[in-house]
């Protein structure tokens, strides 16, 4: 069975890899959808900028910090990004909720 549970969103986040502010990304979307017994996360962004043009590709692992809520996503991984705009899809292996503000 699958189901969509929850979707949520953010105009800007930012992207930290090794616990440090890599960039941001606009326009961000995620997705719960449960799936055999376990979630999953999808999500989609407009667009990905970096500090450093060699991590702005698919295939790196970042964590996703939503600056309007106090959410997470944790390990997403980047599918694909397309074109100058650098949009794209990720998969997040979870959601996590910090409950204390913290500076990034």
């Amino acid at each position: 069975m699958i189901k969509m549970e929850k979707t949520c969103g953010s105009i800007k986040c930012d992207v930290l890899c090794d616990g440090k502010v890599i960039g941001e990304m606009d326009g961000v979307i995620i997705t719960q959808w449960f799936l055999k017994n376990h979630y999953r996360y999808t999500g989609t962004f407009s667009r990905f900028t970096t500090k450093n043009p060699e991590l702005s590709r698919s295939g790196i692992t970042v964590d996703i910090k939503f600056r309007n809520s106090k959410m997470l996503a944790k390990s997403a991984s980047i599918d694909w990004m397309r074109g100058p705009c650098k949009n794209g899809t990720f998969l997040a292996k979870n959601i996590e909720y910090n409950e204390a503000e913290e500076a990034i």
